[in-house]
């Protein structure tokens, strides 16, 4: 079963012309064992991120603008696309009831009709908009300066755990196709830290992922962080405005055995705006059912 051929172009006529970026991106060296497990249940919380952060290094790589050719990508083909999507009450997505009332089912209707999903289940949305936080792991709201995909193909399979709990309307649920979708938007033209997001199919799927599996009170989830690998490919959208929503795999159960779709992605410095104010975004993660 393929994707629903898309019927929801971008926007003509915007105001920015394409303009590749040469930046230091931040990926993980690949350890010893690919999976590298953070328990934050006893305490060792510092420690946990330190030894995360000694993984960490940068290279240096150009992110292609798409600024012109955004028709030329896809969620089949690449992993990822761009659409035009207008929502009104956009400006209010500091406001939860604004968000949950407004913003998650327009959001949640337009990758029904990008997909051709039957369901959709929104679990978790989040406004960045501070250039740093002192908070850690999924209690920032700063832009993440760091290779990584939401889930792993069992980190996915864990939400589903945690989003659905009942068991019988899961085994239904994976009798079918199922995927992790991510809506990202900026809510004011992007300037500073833009999001690049890696074409799924550049990547080598055996060597370039590395698990990350972060152990909570409340459980534990698994994302995927990423080596350097020369041939990957990068791309983000030039001046992206709120209508230019980016919408990108987290998780595809059809191609779990290369990967699962579970697109890489950071925010990046772009130094003509390295000083500009702090990014205003906001993301929304959902499973589509099929």
């Amino acid at each position: 079963m393929e994707i629903a051929t898309p019927q929801i172009p971008i926007h003509e006529g915007a105001a920015y012309k394409p303009r590749n970026v040469d930046t230091d991106l931040i990926f993980w060296r690949r350890p010893a064992d690919l999976r590298l497990v953070a328990d934050f249940t006893t305490g060792g919380r510092d420690e946990g991120v330190a030894a995360m952060k000694n993984l960490e290094e940068e290279h240096r790589i150009q992110v292609r603008d798409l600024r012109g050719h955004e028709s030329e990508f896809s969620l089949p083909q690449n992993g990822f696309q761009y659409v035009w999507h207008e929502i009104p009450e956009l400006g209010g997505a500091a406001d939860e009831e604004q968000v949950e009332q407004f913003i998650v089912p327009q959001t949640e209707e337009l990758v029904k009709k990008l997909t051709g999903a039957s369901r959709t289940k929104t679990f978790k949305h989040r406004v960045r908009c501070l250039a740093s936080d002192p908070a850690t792991l999924a209690d920032n709201r700063a832009p993440a300066h760091s290779v990584h995909s939401d889930f792993t193909v069992a980190g996915a399979l864990r939400n589903l755990v945690n989003t659905i709990p009942d068991a019988e309307e899961r085994e239904q649920l994976l009798s079918k196709r199922m995927m992790i979708i991510n809506i990202w938007r900026p809510l004011k033209t992007v300037t500073r830290d833009p999001l690049a997001v890696c074409d799924w199919g550049s990547l080598n799927h055996q060597n370039d992922g590395i698990a990350n599996r972060l152990v909570l009170p409340g459980g534990w989830n698994e994302l995927g962080k990423y080596a350097f690998n020369e041939s990957q490919k990068w791309y983000y959208l030039s001046g992206q405005r709120p209508q230019e929503a980016l919408v990108f795999m987290q998780f595809d159960s059809d191609r779990a055995e290369e990967g699962g779709v579970t697109v890489p992605h950071t925010a990046f410095v772009d130094p003509e705006f390295r000083d500009g104010p702090p990014r205003e975004s906001i993301e929304i993660k959902m499973f589509a059912f099929f």
